[in-house]
């Protein structure tokens, strides 16, 4: 018999999950659009009745609700949020079952990236993360054209930063942290953004010396972003910043993900640096971010639901074994 899986949010990504769920698990998909409110916690109970697990695929607020009603059923709970203050609400939950948020992208499938490359090394100089939703052409100022949720972009453009240095665990303010990047012969920029260094701040403070997630996109982008939330103090107006955005940056499903690790740092007495990157592209029936997003959640439910992840209550990306990971058939995305 076929484990229930429950999706809630009908937008590209919760699509997506349903696209690559469908033949292995019996799914059923609600959003607002079909009258499932998840903001009315009533309406979420009578939803996950019966269910084996549920993904969160909505707005990040709608998370708190299902969440609880997940622990209360002793019923996986799975989301893609970058959200620092949901993600630990979830966490606080007491629950017989797993509860994993973080499991998209970034943070999600970085993190595991990352921690595996960490246990290579006996001693740890420094990790870098950097990770870029980008339009494969683009001719606007901003270099820039919308292919994921627009409130989660906002949401990590405008709030604090994790991250190591010197070993202790900081908060750094987004959109600084500027840094130059050449990959494969194309130039980029990276800057600072929350939400992608996940619980890996917390793991490895006093493990590493420095610790850090930055946002890659192509050059000139963070200069316009700098004028539109902090010259224009829009930050603190993020409904017309994404009202804005909505109306006037174009969507495009011609994307590239550009997923890049690097960790230096000594294996037998020598300084080495080891560093895993891949681009990825949409295809036929899947953007990038759509592809990436959801593999990363499907692989991380799917080893749940086989027992490649045993454990209990709230679960940190960095703990999933990075290996089985790319080894599931819906991780095999990032190799």
């Amino acid at each position: 018999m076929k484990a229930k899986i429950a999706i809630i949010g009908k937008g590209n990504i919760g699509w997506a999950i349903k696209q690559l769920l469908k033949e292995d698990y019996e799914i059923k998909h609600g959003d607002i659009t079909e009258g499932l409110d998840a903001r009315d916690i009533s309406q979420v109970r009578e939803f996950l009745q019966g269910m084996d697990a549920v993904i969160s695929a909505g707005p990040f607020a709608i998370n708190k609700n299902i969440g609880t009603v997940a622990a209360e059923m002793g019923i996986g709970y799975f989301d893609l949020t970058e959200d620092v203050e949901t993600t630990e609400f979830i966490r606080k939950i007491n629950s017989s079952s797993v509860m994993m948020p973080q499991c998209g992208l970034a943070p999600g499938a970085i993190n595991i990236c990352a921690a595996g490359m960490i246990n290579q090394f006996d001693s740890v100089k420094e990790v870098m993360m950097r990770v870029g939703a980008l339009p494969r052409f683009t001719n606007n100022e901003m270099s820039y054209y919308l292919s994921w949720s627009t409130n989660g972009l906002i949401n990590e453009y405008c709030n604090e930063a994790d991250a190591i240095y010197e070993g202790k665990s900081i908060k750094v303010m987004p959109l600084e942290g500027a840094e130059k990047l050449t990959i494969e012969g194309e130039a980029y920029e990276a800057f600072n953004t929350s939400g992608g260094c996940a619980t890996m701040c917390e793991t490895y403070e006093n493990k590493v010396d420095n610790l850090s997630y930055k946002t890659i996109r192509y050059p000139g982008h963070l200069n316009h972003m700098k004028f539109l939330f902090n010259d224009l103090h829009l930050k603190k107006n993020k409904d017309v910043l994404e009202k804005l955005f909505d109306k006037e940056v174009p969507r495009t499903t011609n994307d590239v993900i550009v997923f890049f690790v690097k960790v230096i740092g000594e294996i037998n007495g020598i300084l080495q640096e080891k560093t895993y990157l891949k681009k990825i592209y949409g295809n036929k029936k899947f953007s990038a971010i759509q592809l990436t997003t959801a593999s990363g959640v499907c692989s991380v439910l799917d080893m749940y639901l086989n027992g490649k992840i045993k454990s209990k209550g709230f679960v940190k990306q960095e703990s999933i074994s990075w290996e089985d990971f790319i080894d599931n058939p819906f991780g095999k995305v990032y190799i």
